[in-house]
């Protein structure tokens, strides 16, 4: 009843002036740490965007932040316990302190799926998670990686199986063959060797049915019952920061750049910020919502896979953000208890906040009906992803004749990435799914596997008929392609295999993959000889 008579006053008392609204910015501003979870780089853009001069978003709100950026060996959580940071920007291992008696609070998950992936050599031949056996394999300690642990635990893949190293967080251990399997960050290294010419396999939890949130802005319970303005001061104008900086992917490379001295590229800051932004939603999510259902199921994987001891209530974990009203009209608030007369009225009141709250879980429900939607489909192209296709690969083995699988793979796309940019790379991707679709109609299967590579699933077609069906590909490939007002050929490779008994979906899809290198070969030495 206190709550229902919360809202219902705040809404009587909009129109009354205060002399207390500019209480929180009063001269002298708060200082405050941010504790990062890794160097400077676009994963934290967003914050370094509210902090920004030319936006001032910290300082328009009466903070004077720090932001620190962390380092191999540093935790953002031990940081922020003990007190030498106020707040910090960390993974799951937020959530099994928490559950382990820490008092923390999560603000904001940022990113609503987690970028972590096993990232191999692709001439390793390691593909799925079942080619890991045996293998070496670079993990952070505790918790850091437990999104990677459950996928392994799911799969029924155990330690003694693995050769398991501490992480160096130095990619070259891979490029050098020190170990075979290195936990990576889908928006950072697979770009880093692509750029460095080396084919990788990426290996992602999401498409093994782990899905869990990342990059959470955190700070402690005492912090929040001490400075419950402060923090929500800060938590605002951060979520403001990230929104600016994903509208504005230039201004915030520029920012990186310019005032924190990051040296990457221009193209890989911009697939950083892109990939960043798929992972964050912010077209079909409300930034940094969290849902407590989701880090329910969460909890229940860190105590299924051994990760926790048990579940732990998680009231007190989730922050719940105050009206700004309420932070605004407190003071009128405790007069208007004792105003009797405001009884019918609020009643009134009562009756339309319950009929807003109705429609705003009704909102909620169809964003996360559509996030579940999005998570089979690729982004770019539209068509199903990974998940979908080997959903899909799985229920087709189980027919009576199975068919046959197409790998279609673009002939030197990194060239293309390289002269004309990503942008223009992506075009052509959603050119010739479209290119592709109309080629073949609807009768099959058409996914999207990875950066160039598609599979088109044939169900019960014999290899004459598949091999007809890869021909009418490549009719629909002859036309050029325009780049920037220019005509540009591209070819294509087709890998064509057809369902052998016994077969699991992982190995179809490898024998269609190395059928799609062989024919990559055939054209290659064509090629060649027609050169010579």
């Amino acid at each position: 009843m206190m709550r229902c008579l919360f809202y219902l006053i705040l809404l009587c008392l909009e129109t009354i002036p205060s002399a207390q609204a500019s209480e929180d910015t009063a001269p002298g501003a708060d200082s405050v740490v941010l504790q990062l979870r890794w160097l400077h780089q676009p994963q934290f853009v967003g914050y370094h965007m509210a902090k920004a001069k030319a936006k001032g978003f910290y300082a328009e709100l009466g903070l004077d932040v720090e932001i620190r950026q962390g380092g191999k060996g540093l935790s953002p959580v031990a940081e922020v316990l003990s007190g030498r940071a106020d707040f910090g920007v960390g993974n799951t291992e937020v959530l099994t302190q928490y559950a382990e008696g820490e008092s923390l609070l999560a603000l904001a998950a940022i990113f609503q799926h987690s970028p972590s992936i096993f990232l191999a050599r692709r001439d390793s031949n390691i593909l799925t998670l079942a080619d890991m056996r045996g293998k070496r394999i670079m993990m952070f300690p505790e918790h850091q990686d437990a999104e990677l642990l459950a996928t392994l635990f799911y799969q029924g893949i155990r330690e003694d199986e693995l050769i398991p190293l501490q992480t160096s967080v130095n990619i070259d251990d891979l490029v050098e063959r020190r170990v075979d399997i290195f936990n990576a960050y889908l928006s950072n290294e697979p770009f880093y060797l692509e750029e460095r010419g080396i084919p990788v396999s990426v290996i992602s939890p999401r498409n093994y049915g782990v899905d869990f949130y990342s990059d959470i802005l955190f700070t402690t319970q005492a912090n929040q019952a001490e400075h419950p303005e402060r923090v929500e001061r800060f938590r605002a104008a951060s979520l403001r920061g990230w929104q600016y900086a994903l509208a504005h992917p230039q201004e915030a490379i520029a920012l990186l750049r310019d005032q924190y001295g990051v040296a990457r590229s221009q193209a890989h800051m911009e697939y950083e910020l892109q990939v960043s932004k798929e992972m964050i939603q912010p077209l079909y999510v409300e930034m940094g919502y969290m849902n407590p259902a989701r880090f329910e199921h969460i909890l229940d994987q860190l105590v299924e896979i051994g990760l926790l001891k048990h579940k732990v209530p998680l009231t007190d974990f989730l922050y719940h953000a105050p009206s700004a009203q309420w932070v605004f009209w407190r003071p009128w608030f405790m007069l208007s208890l004792a105003a009797t007369a405001l009884i019918l009225v609020l009643a009134l009141y009562l009756w339309l906040c319950n009929d807003r709250l109705s429609k705003e879980v009704a909102l909620r429900k169809r964003r996360e009906a559509e996030i579940m939607q999005l998570a089979q489909r690729d982004p770019l192209t539209g068509l199903p992803n990974r998940l979908s296709l080997m959903n899909r690969l799985r229920q087709q083995i189980a027919q009576p004749a199975p068919g046959c699988l197409l790998f279609c793979d673009l002939d030197d796309f990194k060239r293309i990435n390289d002269n004309f940019g990503h942008s223009q790379g992506d075009a052509i991707l959603c050119q010739l799914a479209q290119r592709i679709t109309r080629a073949i109609g609807h009768h099959c299967f058409f996914a999207r596997l990875a950066g160039d590579e598609f599979i088109l699933l044939l169900p019960g077609y014999s290899l004459k008929q598949a091999h007809d069906v890869a021909e009418v590909i490549r009719l629909a490939m002859a036309a050029p392609f325009e780049i920037d007002g220019q005509a540009m050929q591209v070819g294509i490779s087709i890998g064509v295999s057809h369902y052998q008994s016994g077969w699991s979906a992982e190995q179809w899809l490898i024998q269609a993959d190395k059928a799609m290198y062989c024919d990559k070969g055939v054209a290659l030495t064509a090629l060649a000889e027609q050169s010579g």
